[in-house]
């Protein structure tokens, strides 16, 4: 599950000017095939980021998970001071709260079909 409006929230954040959002989204698109220091590095040398907020971005995309993970998410302060990160939440805990109505929420855990990547693309 990607959602462009939890990523965005992370990006501000994160310290991403407005203006970035789109170009490092591009970047972090392509961790499904290439390294994190490959993507480090554009973020940095092509895209005008400092260091600091590349890896923050890192600390944050790296995450995996499911509802465990929208939980998490919740203790952030930072993230959960962003409206749109508290109603990005909201979404996904419905999504959540859909599968494991209809029974099927085991059924796409064990086959990784419905867990939460902090990319705007899925990463297998």
């Amino acid at each position: 599950v990607n959602h462009r409006k939890l990523l965005d929230a992370i990006f501000a954040v994160c310290g991403v000017p407005d203006s970035h959002f789109r170009p490092i989204s591009s970047s972090v698109d392509k961790l499904d095939k290439t390294p994190w220091s490959v993507v480090r590095n554009e973020m940095i040398h092509e895209k005008g980021l400092s260091p600091e907020v590349a890896d923050k971005i890192w600390s944050y995309v790296q995450m995996h998970g499911n509802a465990d993970l929208v939980d998490k998410l919740r203790t952030d302060a930072q993230l959960m001071a962003l409206k749109s990160a508290s109603e990005a939440l909201n979404g996904l805990e419905v999504l959540f709260r859909y599968l494991t109505l209809y029974g099927v929420m085991d059924k796409v855990k064990e086959k990784n079909h419905c867990r939460i990547i902090l990319t705007s693309k899925s990463i297998s």
